[in-house]
């Protein structure tokens, strides 16, 4: 548990338990059940549990407890191995202090405090602190959107450009495309999510008289998360026709590699029966007796390659 209090125009760590008591922004990460329960009696609003914020329903995660809002959010993160994962967040709006509840550690949670004092619309309220803090996340969701862009863009290039690929290069840009596609569906959850939170907050905070700067905001900080929202679904469409491209650039490789083996069946198969035909054991063959019988059997059978393969180069197979 972390609590901040407003000091200077900004966020400071409370150093005290007089300071904690009267923080304005109590932030929970990874707590226990016997926490939540002592803490939703100090705070008088029922905290949500980590099943609670892992339900589904939009009714679960946006709702009035006593008419304090408590909003659960989907927000990505790295993990340990490199990776983004995505996991709830909940925001519980009380008359004095906001309450987060979180179970991993998306960035805007650590880099908010220290940017608290220039925010625009200041940090001595409750609502103030959300609403900082929604901008700093959607700040942080247009950030992961414009890289996992340059990404995708950098492996079309591959993908598109003159120099060939190799089997291994298809598979590596094969597992890139489709951890990039992982990435923007869980943008868009998130950014989902966030949608529904502002569309429930913005009447809860005209509701509750807050500022006119706060209500404009919210409304601002919609607009935008909608935007990042259809920015992710055109990266979606761009990987889905990445993806197709590239599979159809693998049949078209395949397609090459099976059409040599079909030209050179083909070009060896008249020699062959040449070749077979002399290879009978008939009693009577003049040629076997021909000074010239055997350079007539072997020009007999390179012509014979000779002409399927002019046949084909004038056709355009080759």
């Amino acid at each position: 548990m972390t609590d901040y209090v407003h000091e200077a125009g900004g966020l400071r760590q409370a150093a005290s338990e007089e300071e904690r008591q009267a923080a304005i922004w109590v932030d929970l990460e990874a707590p226990e059940p016997a926490m939540l329960v002592r803490l939703s009696a100090r705070f008088g609003v029922e905290l949500p549990t980590r099943e609670d914020q892992d339900e589904i329903e939009q009714s679960s995660r946006l709702y009035l407890e006593g008419g304090i809002p408590v909003m659960t959010v989907l927000l990505p993160a790295r993990a340990d191995s490199g990776e983004m994962e995505i996991a709830p967040v909940s925001f519980v709006l009380a008359p004095q202090r906001l309450v987060t509840i979180r179970h991993h550690a998306p960035r805007p949670f650590a880099s908010f405090p220290g940017k608290a004092a220039r925010a625009s619309h200041g940090c001595a309220s409750a609502e103030a602190v959300l609403v900082g803090l929604i901008e700093e996340i959607i700040d942080r969701l247009a950030d992961i959107t414009e890289q996992t862009g340059r990404e995708i863009d950098v492996v079309a290039r591959r993908i598109f450009g003159t120099a060939p690929m190799r089997t291994e290069d298809y598979r590596a840009a094969l597992r890139e495309i489709g951890r990039a596609e992982g990435r923007v569906m869980q943008l868009r959850e998130s950014l989902t999510t966030m949608e529904r939170m502002l569309g429930f907050l913005i009447p809860v905070m005209e509701g509750r008289k807050a500022g006119k700067a706060l209500r404009g905001m919210l409304k601002s900080q919609y607009r935008d998360a909608r935007t990042i929202a259809e920015q992710a679904g055109y990266l979606q469409q761009k990987i889905t026709f990445m993806l197709d491209a590239a599979l159809g650039l693998i049949n078209i490789e395949q397609n090459a590699i099976i059409k040599i083996f079909s030209v050179a069946a083909v070009a060896f198969l008249p020699p062959t029966l040449v070749a077979s035909s002399y290879g009978m054991n008939f009693v009577h063959m003049p040629e076997l007796d021909w000074t010239l019988g055997y350079p007539m059997a072997l020009g007999l059978m390179v012509l014979s390659a000779a002409v399927p393969l002019w046949f084909f180069r004038k056709r355009g197979w080759l």
